[in-house]
Order: C-alpha cells, then sequence, then structure tokens
C-alpha cells in the first residue's frame, strides 16, 4: 500500500515538474534572451547559451530609451493604482447596499449588475471612447488619467464577488455594532470590511493582473507621449526599425517584474489573512 503511495505521489511530482518545465519554458527563453545579443538570441543550442561572449546588458539600456518606459512605467502605476484604490470603494460600497439593504428593485438591479459581467469592453469600446471625448477626458495628462480609469472603477464581477461575502457575514456582528450606537457607514467601515480582507485582495490581484495588461483603451485614450502606458510603449518597439528582438524582450522583462513583485506582496498578505481568519 505504502509503496503504491509512493510512486503515485513520485508520479505526481515528475508530472507538476514537467507542466512546470512546459509553462515556465516560453519566460525562461524571454529572459535569457534579453541578456543575450541580437545575433544570438534565437540560437537554440545548449552550447550558445552558456557563450558569455553572447551575453549583454546593452538590451536594457536601449530598450529603456527607445520605449520611454521609465514615463510609461509611472503612467502605468498611477493608472492601476487608481482603479484599484477607487473600485475597491465603489464595489464594495455597491456589494454591501446589494447584500444588507432592502430597497425597490434591488433583485432586478443586481440581475442586470451580474449580466453586465458578461459583456467584454471591445464590444462597448467605441461608444465609450466618444462618451469619454465629450466628456473632456483625453488629451492633457489630467484628463487622460481620468479617461483611463473612471470608465473602470466599478466593475460587475467585484460586485457579484464581494456581495456573496457580505451575505456569508453574521448578521448579528452588525446588528452589535448597532446596539453600541454604531450608524450604517461605521458598521460597513469598521465591521463588515475588515471582515472579507482575503476578498478584498483577490480583487486587488485580479484587477492589477487585468489592468497592468491593458492595450486598447489606453491606446485609444493616450492619444499623447506623456500619456502613453507600458503596454502602448513596448508595441511601439514592434514598429520602430529597426526591430530590435533583445530590446524587446528586455522592455517585456521590465514590464513585467512590477507585476510580479506586486502578485508576491498581495499572495502573502492573503495567506496570513486566510489564516488569522481561520484561527478567529
Amino acid at each position: 500500500m505504502k509503496r503504491g503511495l509512493t510512486w503515485r505521489v513520485a508520479a505526481m511530482w515528475v508530472g507538476s515538474v514537467a507542466v512546470a518545465v512546459v509553462f515556465l519554458a516560453p519566460l525562461l527563453w524571454a529572459v535569457a534572451g534579453s541578456f543575450r545579443e541580437e545575433a544570438a538570441i534565437f540560437r537554440l543550442d545548449a552550447s550558445s547559451l552558456w557563450d558569455v561572449d553572447t551575453w549583454t546588458l546593452s538590451n536594457y539600456a536601449d530598450g529603456w530609451r527607445r520605449a520611454a518606459l521609465g514615463p510609461a512605467l509611472l503612467v502605468s502605476v498611477a493608472q492601476v493604482a487608481l482603479i484599484v484604490g477607487g473600485g475597491l470603494i465603489v464595489n464594495a460600497l455597491a456589494a454591501y447596499a446589494f447584500a444588507r439593504m432592502t430597497f425597490r428593485g434591488r433583485d432586478g438591479l443586481f440581475a442586470a449588475v451580474v449580466m453586465l459581467i458578461i459583456l467584454p469592453v471591445e464590444v462597448i469600446a467605441v461608444p465609450m471612447f466618444f462618451t469619454a471625448r465629450d466628456l473632456g477626458l483625453t488629451g492633457e495628462f489630467g484628463a487622460a488619467m481620468a479617461g483611463l480609469t473612471l470608465p473602470f472603477m466599478a466593475k460587475a464581477f467585484n460586485i457579484y464577488f464581494l456581495r456573496q461575502h457580505f451575505l456569508a457575514l453574521p448578521v448579528q456582528l452588525e446588528e452589535a455594532a448597532a446596539m453600541d450606537g454604531a450608524g450604517v457607514w461605521t458598521q460597513f467601515w469598521r465591521v463588515a470590511l475588515p471582515s472579507v480582507k482575503p476578498a478584498l485582495a483577490t480583487v486587488v490581484v485580479l484587477d492589477v493582473l487585468t489592468h497592468w495588461g491593458d492595450f486598447l483603451w489606453p491606446l485609444m485614450i493616450g492619444t499623447r507621449e506623456s500619456t502613453r502606458t507600458v503596454q502602448i510603449g513596448l508595441a511601439n518597439l514592434f514598429t520602430q526599425p529597426p526591430v530590435q528582438w533583445g530590446d524587446i524582450l528586455a522592455c517585456a522583462v521590465m514590464a513585467t517584474l512590477p507585476v510580479l513583485l506586486m502578485f508576491r506582496w498581495l499572495q502573502r498578505y492573503i495567506v496570513a489573512t486566510q489564516v488569522q481568519t481561520g484561527i478567529k
């Protein structure tokens, strides 16, 4: 029995490693290529990989300069921070209202919100752009940042996701706070919101991953160089002759690092919060 179990565990480990290699191979190749000279990037023989004469850091310097990656990173960080920060407040308030408050048409309105989950942004991108343009949310930096962020703060999936977690909370928590004189806002801010920290952290992770990779909407709104995001700067490298794959790979690595670091930090936060919740 133990021998069969050991073989089964070993097979699972081998299978897991094989799957990990398949998924990590493109990433490892891109990282290695970002440090290699242009002529050596597509040489796949193992001996050339360890040829230190073909390794260089110039791809990172050239890519940073050609893609104007510094300003683009600042724009992307500001865009994602505003969407995530504003979205947490807006979506949590809406979710709490759907979960705890009673008003006419609540269920119908929530059903309409849920239906929006299946609506892709690409379908409504054109009318959204004309609306943003008519509202003056294009052009200068401040207006463009508003155009990049405001349409994506309220999100149907986040409202649905947070509502389910608010519904799972015991109503007695808020009733006890109300007996101590807490109003609706205090019940929401001091009692309900801290109790759904794992859900909030999950929403943050999903929003960061989604909006860091946004391309279509920033391309439509960010018409000036000062409002271009990382993805737009990276895409420009494909159209600037000569096309240097080393620069492109280096910029892709630099554009990925902030997301990996943020995901790593938030992942630890989620685990810690879940452990605390379990202890309680």
